[in-house]
């Protein structure tokens, strides 16, 4: 949560969210800018590249508690999963970052080549690459809210966690591809609406998956 709004964003003994102001216009104004905020550092600390990672997982470690209801401070609860997890989430991102530069260079191939077979290649190209971003959501969404030592077990359990909730799923790929869709469909209103997405997509398209994955980790929490 923005700094600056600290003291009116309080969980009560019961666990419910108080307001100072009690609104529920001005409680979803409030979570509204949170993510606005949330959205501006995911973009921030992933323009390195190599810091993809550790951005993803510290916007979902915060989002999941905007999800959960749960105490937060967007700057603050950001940069200790930064710090936190950077170690294992710069490798998971790594070995995302290698698998991702396959598909794209299968993709290229298929375009290249005409016919039959560069149909072939396009097609499961796009196919893992939506396999791509479900391990990418499912696995760091995971790192941001349990602890993870090994690459492996986040990859695997980032697969399974996105089978067992297909509607999660959905609700993540229809965030992530609405742009890339839009701008095959109607260019004109894409250009319009590219350079406020860019800021407010990533922490847009975390915190509605995080929500969506509520449930599941819910029962996840439990089991701990």
């Amino acid at each position: 949560m923005n700094e600056q709004n600290d003291t009116s964003r309080q969980t009560n003994p019961e666990g419910g969210k108080r307001n100072l102001v009690e609104s529920p216009f001005f409680a979803a104004m409030g979570t509204l800018g949170d993510v606005v905020f949330l959205s501006v550092l995911w973009l921030i600390f992933s323009l390195p590249l190599v810091t993809v990672g550790a951005s993803t997982t510290a916007a979902f470690a915060v989002a999941g508690k905007i999800a959960a209801r749960q105490d937060y401070f967007v700057r603050r609860d950001f940069m200790a999963a930064f710090k936190r997890d950077w170690r294992i989430a710069t490798r998971v991102w790594a070995v995302l970052a290698v698998v991702l530069i396959v598909l794209v260079a299968d993709y290229q191939i298929g375009l290249a080549n005409p016919g039959s077979w560069g149909g072939v290649l396009i097609a499961v190209a796009a196919a893992m690459g939506l396999c791509w971003l479900c391990v990418l959501g499912g696995g760091f969404a995971l790192l941001g809210r349990f602890g993870y030592t090994r690459v492996r077990d986040v990859l695997k359990d980032g697969a399974l966690l996105c089978v067992a909730n297909p509607t999660a799923v959905l609700v993540w790929l229809i965030v992530l591809l609405f742009m890339p869709l839009l701008h095959k469909v109607v260019p004109a209103l894409y250009d319009y609406l590219y350079l406020p997405w860019l800021f407010l997509g990533g922490g847009t398209a975390i915190t509605l998956f995080s929500f969506a994955l509520r449930p599941a980790f819910t029962r996840l929490e439990k089991k701990k």
